[in-house]
């Protein structure tokens, strides 16, 4: 136990909540405060993790040894309220691409949307069977776990709330860390886009957006600036979204090459770079979401390390912060009027599908100015 600020708490007393925890008690250190003040006793990033049994800057304990929402508890009736202000217009616009926007999915071991029509008598229904993650995806928290080796036996999914992969995956799942949870939270409030490659393209700048060119946190800083935002300019409970410009070059492809670009061996993705000084970045900035135009928001591949660790920023973020992630988002609209208006933020609401021990979903997500 680091201080007063931290309290240890028996994983015994959580067994009313998460039943599975008396498999395997545990003791959890746990950050101490007021929801009053959900500030109070706020590590940095540097003191992450609370305990040093925890995986890589993990999180857990920050929100309690029981919480399964992660980081949209940064969103609160607050933080929606004072997101009302960025309705000026009330122009509604849709960050989602089609369902079938990718006739090979760009991780080809997900199958392609199968969509079917049945009539009835005097009606018509559809038929959809789909992976929630073929097209514009919301990444819950039962996604993507800590492993240091691949292997199943090594996965650790946030908050140490999840014993195996058998109570995701198995014939009787657990419900904790499912996509309803996020769904029954409600996402909505202050939406910030950060546009890289619109600031790129000022800049002269060339880069692949197939490769792994990673985006710093020194041009996210400059991005800001360029768009006029203050350097003070997050809030607690944004949600962030940058345009890195993958979507709009994928859509720019012949048909013949968006078939045959996922089989690529070298495939990549242009992303935030995965490192401490990106991780810092963000925690510092209380972000209840993050979210970008491309196949995973940070750049690709996954071969990177953090504190000598083989680490994703997925792992960091999902396993570890309890941070969903946005991928594949339609920012092209949105940047090219926010651009007209002089503006950067916007109100987001993004409601996933209600369904138990769901592991992602498309996100209907959608802009309000």
């Amino acid at each position: 136990m680091k201080s007063s600020l931290y309290t240890v708490v028996s994983a015994i007393s959580l067994v009313s909540a998460h039943p599975h925890a008396a498999l395997n008690p545990k003791v959890l250190v746990s950050r101490q405060f007021n929801t009053q003040d959900p500030y109070t006793n706020w590590p940095t990033y540097d003191q992450l993790p609370l305990d040093p049994s925890y995986p890589t800057k993990a999180a857990w304990g920050v929100w309690g040894a029981d919480d399964v929402q992660g980081a949209l508890n940064h969103i609160t009736n607050a933080t929606i309220l004072a997101a009302r202000g960025e309705i000026q217009l009330g122009r509604a616009i849709n960050l989602n691409m089609d369902l079938n926007a990718f006739t090979t999915p760009i991780n080809p071991n997900r199958k392609p949307l199968n969509h079917l029509f049945q009539p009835g008598d005097g009606y018509t229904d559809d038929v959809v069977v789909l992976n929630t993650q073929v097209s514009t995806q919301y990444d819950g928290l039962r996604h993507f776990p800590y492993s240091t080796d691949g292997n199943t036996t090594t996965y650790q999914w946030y908050n140490d709330l999840i014993e195996n992969f058998d109570q995701v995956v198995g014939p009787a799942p657990t419900e904790v860390l499912g996509i309803q949870q996020a769904a029954q939270k409600g996402i909505a409030g202050r939406g910030v886009l950060l546009d890289f490659v619109g600031w790129a393209l000022t800049q002269n700048m060339t880069f692949d957006a197939f490769t792994g060119y990673g985006i710093n946190t020194s041009s996210l800083d400059a991005i800001a600036a360029w768009q006029g935002l203050p350097s003070n300019w997050s809030l607690p409970g944004d949600m962030l979204l940058i345009r890195t410009g993958w979507t709009k070059a994928y859509l720019n492809l012949t048909s013949y090459n968006q078939e045959i670009l996922p089989w690529d061996p070298n495939l990549g993705s242009v992303g935030m770079n995965c490192s401490d000084d990106s991780l810092a970045w963000l925690w510092e900035k209380k972000l209840a979401l993050i979210g970008a135009d491309n196949p995973a928001f940070e750049s690709l591949p996954m071969d990177k390390t953090i504190g000598g660790v083989a680490r994703s920023l997925h792992q960091v973020f999902i396993g570890g912060w309890g941070q969903s992630i946005v991928e594949f988002l339609d920012l092209e609209t949105l940047a090219e009027e926010l651009h007209q208006l002089g503006r950067s933020t916007f109100f987001l609401t993004i409601q996933n599908l209600n369904i138990k021990s769901g592991i992602a979903s498309p996100p209907n997500a959608l802009a309000i100015l």
